[in-house]
């Protein structure tokens, strides 16, 4: 492996699953999974090093961390967050944050090849019937920007009927209640992956766009929810 390479090691846990992926120079050359829900506690760690070795590569040839830097799941978000920076303190390293919601765009345009859309809309499940989900152009530019959303009825005002629109993630299956717009299809299937952070960090680490390891929080939306059993 030349040394001239750059090597990111990306993390994907902001929702369920659990993925890390390789990336050299903006590609991904390995990637590891594991489809079952919130696994990230107990499998994370194990994911990193089987990947690495898999590679024939070691944590100090790494030239930065990404991670999906959410919304999403608040403990995933969490462990990823505190792993990385672990990562990057100890091989005084970057660290890189990808917005969830973007990270899912690229993935249903690269992995999927959905790009004949006006409006994308990546969704993902925050309980009940609301989702945490912007509105963006193909070119990844922000249309509409939400924190959390309800899918009630006025959800339907948003739709503006000259334009097509793609609804995707675990969120999208709460809007199947739309279902019969007839432009606007929802893809049920899209499933996150660490391998779509990978050219998106690469942009970053070009640019030199790094956050502040002291002080960098993932972005949890709203507060987390526990519940006591007595």
């Amino acid at each position: 492996m030349s040394t001239s390479s750059a090597y990111i090691l990306c993390i994907e846990t902001a929702n369920v699953i659990t993925s890390v992926a390789l990336a050299k120079d903006g590609l991904c050359i390995s990637q590891k999974t594991i489809l079952e829900s919130n696994k990230a506690a107990d499998a994370l760690q194990l994911l990193v090093g089987e990947l690495l070795t898999e590679c024939k590569l070691t944590f100090n040839e790494l030239s930065a961390i990404a991670i999906s830097s959410g919304p999403g799941s608040y403990t995933g978000l969490r462990i990823t967050a505190a792993s990385a920076k672990a990562y990057c303190l100890a091989l005084k390293i970057p660290l890189i944050a990808i917005p969830t919601l973007e990270a899912m765009l690229y993935g249903v345009q690269k992995r999927y090849l959905k790009t004949t859309y006006d409006v994308f809309v990546p969704m993902i499940d925050a309980r009940r019937m609301e989702v945490f989900t912007s509105f963006y152009n193909i070119d990844f530019e922000v249309i509409k920007s939400f924190g959390g959303l309800v899918l009630d009825a006025h959800f339907q005002e948003m739709i503006e009927p000259d334009k097509r629109y793609l609804l995707f993630g675990n969120g999208a299956l709460k809007a199947n209640i739309y279902s019969h717009l007839p432009n606007l299809e929802i893809f049920q299937t899209f499933e996150h992956a660490a391998s779509d952070l990978c050219a998106l960090a690469f942009k970053k680490l070009g640019n030199k766009q790094f956050e502040d390891i002291a002080y960098f929080e993932p972005n949890y939306t709203k507060p987390v929810y526990i519940t006591q059993t007595l």
